[in-house]
């Protein structure tokens, strides 16, 4: 059983959702977005202590009491946007805010997306950087040995125009200026991380819900 809630209102990213993609061949077709809630949003607090509520009890329903602290420090879903190191990829945008990433399942049909007015409007209109907000479903899933908590997207209601995000990037010259490739010597593969024990060394999940 799922926990539905709505957003307060932010700035959407990266929005799937006129068309799912699908990030690995065995993964499922998904749309997705993310979701930039500003900091000193009067509605984020009171939002953040719900959500971490409805983590634990979709934990405790779904992976059962003793998998309640793994499920919380593992919920990678919500980002704490002035944190560098949690990103794979950091955008400006994402200072001083929240960062909620969400999908839905693509077996499960495209969101139902609407303007301020409550009206239906092509999912096309919803660009990246506009104003938003999302009806949300917080649930446990279990995938292979994986016990998790994360977040699906029913409703997705555009609030308002905004400066929309760049996404011309940088240069493909510029990325890889000054950049020393040394030759690697053939049967001895790609140079490695630290590794550990069992593999690659992981950096933990930081607490998203620290200081709720």
């Amino acid at each position: 059983m799922s926990k539905s809630m709505l957003t307060p209102i932010g700035r959407i990213s990266f929005p799937k959702l006129v068309k799912p993609d699908q990030y690995m061949p065995e993964s499922k077709p998904k749309y997705s977005l993310a979701l930039l809630i500003p900091k000193n949003e009067p509605q984020l607090m009171p939002f953040l202590k719900e959500l971490k509520q409805a983590v634990t009890d979709a934990a405790r329903e779904k992976h059962g009491e003793a998998q309640i602290p793994t499920a919380i420090s593992n919920f990678s879903n919500l980002k704490d946007g002035d944190d560098v190191s949690l990103f794979k990829t950091y955008r400006a945008e994402y200072a001083g805010h929240y960062v909620l990433n969400m999908s839905r399942l693509a077996e499960h049909g495209k969101a139902c997306t609407v303007n301020r007015d409550k009206q239906p409007i092509d999912p096309s209109e919803i660009y990246a950087g506009c104003n938003g907000r999302a009806f949300i479903d917080v649930y446990g899933y279990t995938a292979g040995p994986k016990k998790g908590v994360t977040i699906g997207f029913q409703h997705v209601q555009k609030t308002g125009e905004n400066t929309p995000f760049s996404s011309t990037g940088t240069p493909v010259d510029d990325a890889f200026s000054d950049l020393g490739i040394e030759e690697t010597p053939e049967g001895t593969g790609l140079a490695q991380g630290p590794q550990g024990p069992q593999g690659p060394t992981k950096t933990p999940i930081a607490d998203p819900f620290a200081g709720v």
